[in-house]
């Protein structure tokens, strides 16, 4: 029998291993997953408030990790890979619902010109989807391209900035604070990481407006930073039933190959109907225009930052942060494009073919 120890806060574990004969599985809280907690433990399933690190795994029996994250910031490779474990990444699970979270955002601004730091699995959908609806995009990857730091300062020139950069403090192009200063008339909009932008530098510097999904330090962050942003929300960019749907099926298949087993569940999205009267659309479409007035519904994030300020401003001690950041967090998952089957009557092919490309499914009688 394979002791599989995760994370209970990962949702619908109960249903992938309900019916496997080879995995025993043990549910604890973030905090509770230590070194003692997997000394007799085969494989762990977490995500990213667990760092994966030598100091978690030495002396323990785990010979596969799995993160049910698309960021692996938090994973110390070199010393996994000492210890002899495989951990992998559910990387890109989340685009589309980062993309959900993004195109959300721009509902606040008019323009429609867009830098975007980072040109991997996010990015790279972003950009597509924002070039077919008459966006400008410029783009900032230098692992990708030959870009220097005059690419960099023609993107950050732009009034919409999107970043999706990977973290690192060293190495050939690190982006700690990567931007620190930006103008008044601009719009950044993080869903990365905190630690890229220096949120305190560029409120001393400018009225410049940041839409925040990341934090410094997190999730022991700076209240500071929430105070000051133009919308704050818990980092619930990718917190989609659809993405968390593609995670867990991601780092399950994985599971079951290390251990040369067919034993779990795959899951399905079983979509619902959504009745939308194209009149609320059609405008929109007709003008290649992004259809704001649907994607609210899915991603109402201007009502959630509202609620999460208030929350936090009303936990008044400093000692059971961390835990009321994770709770808050945790009740804030947003409906997904791909939940959804939208059933529009007498719309136009072109308009069917654009919200396709939004990730969304036309209903078929």
């Amino acid at each position: 029998m394979i002791k599989v120890l995760a994370d209970k806060d990962i949702p619908y574990l109960d249903e992938v291993f309900e019916t496997s004969k080879d995995y025993q599985l043990t549910k604890l809280s973030f905090d509770e997953i230590t070194s003692n907690s997997l000394k007799d433990i085969d494989a762990l399933l977490s995500r990213s408030a667990t760092p994966l690190n030598g100091i978690l795994f030495d002396g323990t029996k785990v010979k596969f990790a799995g993160s049910l994250t698309s960021g692996e910031d938090h994973i110390n490779f070199k010393e996994t890979d000492n210890l002899k474990i495989e951990v992998n990444s559910a990387k890109g699970c989340n685009a589309q619902a980062v993309t959900e979270y993004i195109l959300d955002a721009l509902s606040v601004s008019n323009e429609k010109r867009l830098g975007i730091i980072g040109q991997g699995f996010v990015g790279s959908k972003l950009k597509k989807v924002l070039e077919a609806y008459d966006y400008e995009i410029k783009t900032y990857d230098p692992y990708l391209y030959e870009h220097d730091e005059k690419t960099l300062n023609d993107v950050l020139s732009f009034p919409l900035i999107s970043v999706h950069s990977s973290y690192s403090k060293a190495g050939k192009f690190p982006s700690h604070n990567l931007i620190s200063s930006l103008n008044a008339n601009q719009l950044l909009i993080n869903t990365s990481r905190g630690e890229i932008v220096d949120y305190v530098s560029i409120d001393n510097s400018s009225k410049a407006r940041l839409i925040c999904d990341v934090w410094n330090n997190e999730p022991n962050l700076d209240r500071e930073d929430i105070k000051n942003t133009f919308r704050a929300t818990p980092h619930i960019a990718g917190n989609t039933f659809e993405a968390k749907i593609n995670a867990l099926n991601i780092i399950s298949r994985k599971l079951d190959s290390f251990f040369d087993k067919k034993d779990l569940k795959k899951l399905v999205i079983k979509t619902k109907v959504l009745e939308v009267n194209p009149k609320t659309i059609s405008k929109s479409l007709d003008n290649n225009l992004l259809p704001f007035e649907l994607i609210d519904f899915f991603s109402p994030c201007n009502k959630v930052s509202s609620i999460f300020k208030k929350n936090i401003k009303e936990v008044k001690t400093d000692i059971n942060f961390v835990q009321e950041f994770q709770k808050i967090r945790k009740s804030f998952e947003r409906k997904g494009f791909g939940e959804y089957a939208l059933a529009v009557n007498k719309i136009k092919s072109s308009q069917q073919e654009q919200l396709s490309l939004l990730g969304f499914e036309i209903h078929r009688e």
